[in-house]
């Protein structure tokens, strides 16, 4: 039996109310069709998608693992819905953005707000989110273009640099290297707690290889996927860290210190897009606003 996108929006809205009386209720039909739509999905898949729980319907393993795929579908349609949307009331479409929170400010400022004032009818939606996650959602066309660090290969994607960061040591606002009177260097983090980031990262690469030139190695247990989390734990464990670059937010937090490091370690900003079909107008002429723009994120972000 062929699976239904009536059959999939049930599954859907089961899974998101956790009930199939309000799963009739949210798609206007009545609770034993939901229930026909599931145990035909079911017949469908070879496999159950649900347990009973008190008066709950909880998902199988395999079920949450469907429902991811699912959910990038719904993301999809969504988007249709957006920008057709978006094409009645102004005629310029939806651009998606995906943005790594450390680059959210300067972004923000230097490029979104002035391609707005240029494009003041179109509609922008932008997700802040890891380099990763950016990636992926390129990756199955969830957003349009991201903003990174990372100029990572992956088949199907190509970028284009933007402009370039330098990175920063973080410490705790206590720590003894605030007194230091020079720029950080490798050695000063031997006995150190050092957080860093996850072994997939690109700047993670980075780190290490400079260590290991300077034959110094921390204590590296800890590791996160974000900048934002880095820090958090910096604060609190009164550790230190490096990112890949300055940001606004973090000078304000007066929990922990920015410092220079050296050697400099220059991070490209790269701005990635999917390769294959062609790009929407609006998309194209955020490309070429953001290639010609030449941000200096050198200079703008206070070290």
């Amino acid at each position: 039996m062929a699976i239904t996108l009536k059959q999939i929006e049930a599954f859907h809205s089961v899974i998101v109310t956790g009930t199939v009386t309000r799963a009739a209720d949210k798609l206007g039909v009545s609770q034993p069709a939901v229930s026909r739509m599931i145990a035909d999905l079911e017949s469908s898949v070879g496999f159950p998608l649900f347990v009973r729980s008190a008066r709950q319907l909880v998902p199988t393993v395999r079920a949450r693992t469907l429902h991811a795929q699912v959910e990038r579908s719904f993301l999809g349609l969504q988007h249709i819905e957006a920008t057709a949307n978006a094409l009645r009331q102004n005629g310029e479409g939806q651009l998606r953005l995906g943005v790594v929170p450390s680059l959210l400010p300067t972004i923000s400022r230097d490029l979104i707000a002035p391609f707005v004032r240029l494009h003041p009818l179109a509609s922008i939606s932008i997700e802040v989110v890891a380099t990763l996650n950016t990636l992926d959602w390129l990756s199955f066309r969830q957003t349009d273009i991201g903003i990174t660090f990372e100029a990572m290969s992956r088949a199907g994607l190509e970028t284009r640099i933007i402009g370039r960061t330098e990175a920063v040591c973080i410490v705790s606002a206590r720590h003894p290297l605030t007194r230091l009177g020079r720029a950080v260097e490798p050695r000063d983090f031997s006995g150190e707690t050092f957080v860093s980031y996850m072994p997939d990262s690109g700047f993670r690469a980075e780190i290490d290889h400079v260590l290991a030139a300077a034959q110094v190695r921390p204590d590296s247990r800890i590791e996160v996927r974000t900048t934002a989390a880095a820090c958090e734990l910096v604060a609190a464990l009164g550790a230190v860290t490096l990112v890949p670059s300055p940001s606004p937010q973090l000078a304000a937090d007066n929990r922990i210190v920015m410092l220079p490091f050296r050697p400099s370690l220059i991070n490209d900003v790269v701005l990635v897009e999917s390769v294959g079909p062609r790009r929407s107008p609006l998309a194209q002429a955020f490309v070429e606003f953001a290639t010609h723009r030449s941000i200096n994120f050198l200079e703008r972000l206070p070290i």
